[in-house]
Order: structure tokens, then C-alpha cells, then sequence
């Protein structure tokens, strides 16, 4: 009966206490409205695919003309004759085959060069391009096409024939390298669970770091001593971020090391690429990787300020916990609808990217991408303005008597 009393009473606790029924309500929304944004970006994926196949032939030759007609049998009718690359918006994707192509595809190896319009740049986006997809259509159809102006022959002796492809990427009006794109977003979506991790990390510890001491009764003796209160609460912080920093530092270490740990594939089943793209380009542009560095630093302070925030005005570390767990939450959950959305380049996204920090690497890997950082600048002039009002707020909390009784935020038990 002891046990029952007591177990119902913690209960009881936990269920009143409005952090707890805030999260309860946070949570289920926030992750519904992250289901219908992934669903958004697979469904726009699977329309591009599925899409009309333009073609401009440029060679022009009885190779290249029964190429373009094997490949509409093979895509059922989805292929459209086009003139030039100012039809690129209306297409999936536009195929131009090139001049030489014929040459080529009897002596060696063809190429063909593709163009698809994003309307954002995401991992489901670029992952699932077109071109890339339809790789064994184009393989196809070149060997029916060979078979067909080699009369004598049978389809079966070109069952090796293979076309090369040099995909481009047409966005926000710029023809974009394949390889550059793949490289950037890829380094960009990383960075920005990345920044998520780290920021998770410091609230947590600046959270605790105010919690606990309050629940101790410590913090009177602390704030007693002929210290500003201010250079408490930016102790904490700071601490909050050295130890965020050294988490990582052994999280993603031990990551990397489970990642080369692994067993390669046999060179037997590792198959040729038939994707084209210079080396050159899939290099991580030296700004890029300062301006993400320069993220870190603030999403970590940001988040630093936000948690002796609200370790400074819960009333207890349980309180603290139920509070700060959504907020996590929350950065994950913008890491991983970037992933599916993208971003659109314009002001209200850079705000909304500069004001919770996790999609600002994105942000970042798209503007490195098209040579314009105007929309990171916006987010990062929104992000140092957030960072001075939280600062400001969490001082004021640190200098008020609230810091050390917290406010009521459970009812009676």
C-alpha cells in the first residue's frame, strides 16, 4: 500500500504539471505538421520522376532518332520532341543529345546531357533526380537503337552498351553542375544535424546546470558572492557549450570510426558509374566552411541563452526536463524536414531559418551552390538579433529574485 501511495503520487505530479501537459500538446502537432511536410517533398519527388521527358536532338542522325523513339516506347509515351534548353521549365527533365552522338555509340561510349528544374534542393530532390533514375531507359533504348541501324545484328551483342550522363541542374534561373550541387547540399544537410546535435546538447546542459543547483539550494550561496549575476549565467553557458562540444567530438568520433570500421564491398559488386561530372567542382568552398563555423558558434549560444533561461525560471530539474525535452525535439524535427522540403530562397524563409538556427547550413550549401549569399546574410542578421534578445532576457531573469525560487508551474498535488 506504501508503494501504491507513493507511486501514485509521483504520478499525479507529473501528470499536473503544466510543462508536462504543454509537451503533450507540442509534440503530437509539431510531428503531425513534420509527416505532412516529408509526405510534401516524396510526393513533388515522384511527380518529377514520373513527369514528361523532353529531348532535343541535336545530332540528328537515324541513331539518334531511333534512340529518342525506343526510349518513348520504353518510357511509355512520356517523350516529347523539344528545340531548345528555353524549354527546360517545361519538362521534367530535358535530354539534349549531342552532336557525335551516332559516332560515339558505334566506337565507344555515348553521352547525353540532362537538365531537370528543382524547385528546392533537398536530399529527396537531388537523390531521386530523374536522369539518374531513369539510367536503365537510356541503356535500353541505346541498344534497341543500335540493334535496329545495325540490321544484321542482334540486340543481345550491345548488351554491354551503356550511355554516359553529364546531368545539370536548373534552379532559381542558374545551370548548375550535378556534382557541385551533390557535394554542397550533401556537406549542408549533414552540417545541419550537426548544429541540431550541438544545440541539443547545450540547452540540456545550460538547462540542468540552473536546475539542479536550485533543486540543491546552491544557488543562494552562489549568488551570494561578490560576483555579477551576469557573469554567472554566461559562465553556465559557456560551460553548457565546452561540454556540448566535447559530446560531439565523441559522438561523431566514435560514428566516424564505426563508419570505416565496415567491410568494403568486393570489387566484384561494385559497379561502374555512369554519371559524368568534373572532380574539381565536388570541392567544399573555403567560405562556406567559415560561415558554417560562424552557425555553430551562434546556434550554440542561442541555445545556451535559451537554456539558463529556462533553467533559471523552472522551479525544480524534474520541471526542467519536461520543459526542454519538446524544445530538443523541435530541432531535430526542423533538421529532418529540410531534408524532405528544402528551402526556397526568399526573405521569410531566411528569416524563419536565421530565427531557429538548425536549417541555416541548408540555407548555407544553397547559397555557396548559386554564388549568392544575400539569403544567408538576411538569416544571419535575423539569428544575431534573436541571440541579443535572448541574452538580454536571460540577464534580466539572472538579475531578478526568480532565478532562485523559479516560477510555480505545478498545481497543488
Amino acid at each position: 500500500m506504501v508503494f501504491k501511495s507513493l507511486l501514485k503520487r509521483e504520478v499525479k505530479a507529473i501528470i499536473k504539471n503544466p510543462g508536462f501537459l504543454v509537451t503533450l500538446m507540442v509534440i503530437p502537432l509539431f510531428y503531425v505538421s513534420l509527416g505532412t511536410f516529408m509526405n510534401t517533398g516524396i510526393r513533388t519527388t515522384v511527380n518529377q520522376y514520373s513527369g514528361v521527358i523532353g529531348v532535343v536532338d541535336e545530332d540528328n542522325t537515324a541513331l539518334s532518332r531511333a534512340f529518342t523513339a525506343y526510349l518513348n516506347d520504353t518510357l511509355n509515351g512520356r517523350v516529347r520532341l523539344a528545340t531548345s534548353l528555353s524549354e527546360t521549365q517545361d519538362f521534367s527533365t530535358l535530354v539534349v543529345i549531342p552532336r557525335g552522338f551516332s559516332s560515339e555509340a558505334l566506337n565507344s561510349t555515348p553521352r547525353l546531357v540532362t537538365y531537370t528544374p528543382l524547385g528546392s534542393l533537398s536530399l529527396t530532390s537531388i537523390g531521386s533526380l530523374p536522369p539518374l533514375l531513369l539510367q536503365g531507359s537510356f541503356n535500353e533504348a541505346l541498344r534497341y537503337a543500335l540493334a535496329a541501324v545495325k540490321s544484321n545484328t542482334s540486340i543481345s551483342f550491345y548488351g554491354n552498351a551503356t550511355v554516359c550522363l553529364n546531368p545539370k541542374i536548373v534552379y532559381e534561373g542558374r545551370i548548375l553542375d550535378y556534382g557541385k550541387v551533390n557535394t554542397d547540399i550533401g556537406f549542408g544537410l549533414v552540417s545541419t544535424f550537426v548544429v541540431a546535435i550541438l544545440m541539443s546538447f547545450t540547452m540540456g546542459f545550460a538547462t540542468q546546470a540552473s536546475a539542479v543547483e536550485k533543486a540543491e539550494k546552491a544557488f543562494e550561496l552562489l549568488l551570494s558572492q561578490p560576483v555579477k549575476r551576469v557573469y554567472i549565467a554566461l559562465a553556465k553557458i559557456l560551460a553548457s557549450i565546452i561540454a556540448a562540444v566535447i559530446m560531439g567530438a565523441v559522438l561523431f568520433g566514435s560514428l566516424f570510426v564505426s563508419v570505416l570500421s565496415m567491410s568494403p564491398p568486393s570489387q566484384s559488386t561494385v559497379q561502374a558509374t555512369s554519371v559524368n561530372y568534373p572532380v574539381a567542382s565536388q570541392a567544399i568552398d573555403l567560405n562556406t566552411v567559415l560561415y558554417m563555423l560562424v552557425t555553430v558558434v551562434l546556434g550554440t549560444l542561442l541555445s545556451g541563452g535559451l537554456g539558463v533561461i529556462v533553467g533559471g525560471l523552472v522551479s525544480d530539474e524534474r520541471t526542467a526536463g519536461i520543459v526542454v525535452t519538446p524544445l530538443m525535439m523541435v530541432m531535430f524535427g526542423l533538421a529532418i524536414i529540410v531534408q524532405f522540403t528544402g528551402l526556397s530562397l526568399n526573405t521569410p524563409t531566411s528569416v524563419v531559418s536565421g530565427l531557429t538556427v538548425a536549417p541555416m547550413p541548408l540555407l548555407l550549401s544553397v547559397s555557396s551552390t548559386i554564388g549568392d549569399y544575400t539569403y544567408f546574410y538576411v538569416a544571419l542578421a535575423s539569428n544575431l538579433a534573436e541571440v541579443v534578445a535572448v541574452y538580454a532576457l536571460a540577464f534580466k531573469v539572472y538579475n531578478s529574485e526568480v532565478v532562485i525560487t523559479g516560477l510555480q508551474l505545478r498545481g497543488k498535488t
